[in-house]
């Protein structure tokens, strides 16, 4: 059985060890930029936390939770992002999934909205992958973990991979009607601001707590 389920604090809290900064940034999918000429009403909601943990090396964590409706259905299937750093040879690595059937994609092609640097998708392939069910589905959550290698990781925050939300593309396929969807995000602003990493447990459940808020009231 899948590990859909999870627990955040005790994931937060394995980052903290030694680590000499941390912070958070909500997003969610954006409507607007579905690729479908009719909008199919999947969504996403998610959190970005960036922690680094010395030298050159820093740790990305991507919790989100698929906040489609059962009745649209459908499967989250893959994320790719860009990494906004001034290193050109900065890296990430997936290192950790709650789902095995997600693979580390390296660089991407996730068409129309152009190549990115890093990800996770069924069998490493953001626009295929295979059997869509094997994603996430409506109501449920993954997180994955990314190493991060980059000359200045002791400079980037979650903004940095979030960018103006183009630097984020999420993959939904197997809806009930047979469509699939793609989609750019975009900031929620919850006004977090960088918090000493032993601190950041409480900072990410709150995150948490609220992503589960919005996802009640949609239902």
């Amino acid at each position: 059985m899948k590990m859909r389920d999870f627990a955040l604090a005790g994931a937060v809290l394995s980052l903290s060890g030694g680590a000499a900064f941390a912070d958070m940034v909500s997003f969610c999918t954006d409507a607007s930029t579905s690729t479908n000429s009719t909008p199919t009403g999947v969504s996403l909601d998610g959190t970005i936390e960036y922690t680094y943990t010395g030298g050159n090396s820093g740790q990305l964590v991507f919790s989100i939770t698929n906040t489609t409706s059962s009745s649209i259905g459908g499967f989250f299937t893959g994320l790719v992002f860009n990494i906004g750093s001034s290193d050109s040879n900065a890296t990430a690595t997936l290192s950790a999934t709650s789902d095995a059937d997600f693979r580390d994609t390296g660089v991407e092609a996730a068409n129309p909205f152009g190549i990115f640097d890093a990800g996770a998708a069924l069998k490493a392939n953001w626009s295929g992958g295979g059997n869509p069910t094997k994603g996430i589905g409506a109501g449920l959550s993954a997180m994955f973990t990314f190493s991060i290698l980059a000359s200045d990781a002791s400079s980037l925050s979650a903004m940095d991979f979030l960018g103006d939300g183009d630097d984020i593309a999420i993959r939904f396929r197997g809806l009930v009607n047979g469509q699939s969807d793609k989609l750019l995000v975009e900031e929620v602003p919850l006004n977090v601001v960088p918090l000493p990493a032993p601190a950041f447990a409480g900072g990410a459940m709150l995150g948490l707590g609220l992503a589960a808020r919005r996802l009640r009231a949609r239902g």
